[in-house]
């Protein structure tokens, strides 16, 4: 997504733009996505002494792997987020590490996806899930518990209490 500053100046309030962006190998970076649709993003921009602020609000359709029970299921990724730039040089000398202020030039159209992309991996959930309940696999005989139950004996015997349990079968 192309974002052309020169016309922000040119016009007196916030202007709006409005696209739709692919994010081509996302889903090789990261293990849990499967797929990626386009990215819509809505930028809302404005020109504040000297700074020009980008707002961003995007959402995407994605299909995602279940960390539990490793199906897929479909889940809606949303962002916002809100960048800062200046063409003046004395601008981006004073400003500190908290409030990051991009350079940028007037004259050339400057790349908005880098922060879309930023902001959707941010949005990725950690461990994602196909439902709240999710039962999760077999850890024995690997089947989906959500589909099926099995008879597998899963019990967690704490190490410490292990020689005990030895004892108590060899009383039966």
């Amino acid at each position: 997504m192309l974002f052309r500053f020169r016309e922000m100046k040119e016009q007196a309030g916030p202007i709006q733009q409005e696209d739709t962006v692919e994010l081509e190998g996302l889903e090789k970076e990261h293990p849990d996505l499967v797929q990626l649709g386009p990215v819509e993003v809505t930028v809302t921009a404005w020109e504040d002494q000297g700074l020009y602020h980008l707002q961003g609000k995007q959402s995407a359709r994605a299909t995602l792997r279940c960390s539990r029970c490793l199906t897929t299921h479909e889940e809606t990724l949303s962002a916002d987020w809100h960048e800062v730039f200046t063409d003046d040089k004395d601008r981006l000398e004073a400003s500190d590490e908290e409030d990051e202020i991009h350079p940028v030039s007037l004259d050339q159209p400057t790349d908005l996806t880098p922060y879309i992309r930023e902001a959707l991996v941010l949005s990725l959930p950690f461990a994602p899930v196909c439902r709240e309940d999710c039962k999760g696999l077999c850890p024995t005989c690997g089947i989906n518990w959500n589909q099926e139950s099995c008879q597998c004996d899963n019990r967690r015997v704490d190490p410490r209490l292990a020689k005990l349990e030895e004892l108590l079968k060899r009383d039966d």
